[in-house]
């Protein structure tokens, strides 16, 4: 499973007849900021925090349909949500520092 949050509703002009009826979701994955495509099962609104399946997990979550990703819970909560890698920024005095160096 992924933490992943939801950016906002996709919709296909045309689509197989095994998404017919679902809602499908943009989502971009907490951890690496990779975006899926997923079928919402559980309609679910843009800023939402929530778990997705993909592959074998998503087609069994579907019901068997083509699809390879699937939003399957809602996140009320968790200690600690994972994000994408960022350096902390420096320090007034190492900022002051570097500016005053030759």
């Amino acid at each position: 499973m992924l933490v992943a949050e939801v950016l906002g509703r996709v919709w296909a002009e045309r689509q197989l007849p095994d998404l017919d009826g679902r809602r499908m979701v943009l989502v971009r994955e907490l951890s690496t900021s990779a975006a899926h495509v997923a079928v919402d099962l559980i309609d679910v609104a843009a800023g939402n925090t929530v778990l997705i399946v993909t592959d074998d997990a998503a087609q069994t979550a579907t019901g068997g349909a083509a699809v390879d990703a699937a939003v399957v819970a809602l996140v009320a909560g968790a200690d600690q949500l994972p994000g994408p890698a960022t350096s902390p920024k420096p320090r007034r005095a190492e900022r002051r520092a570097e500016r005053t160096s030759p």
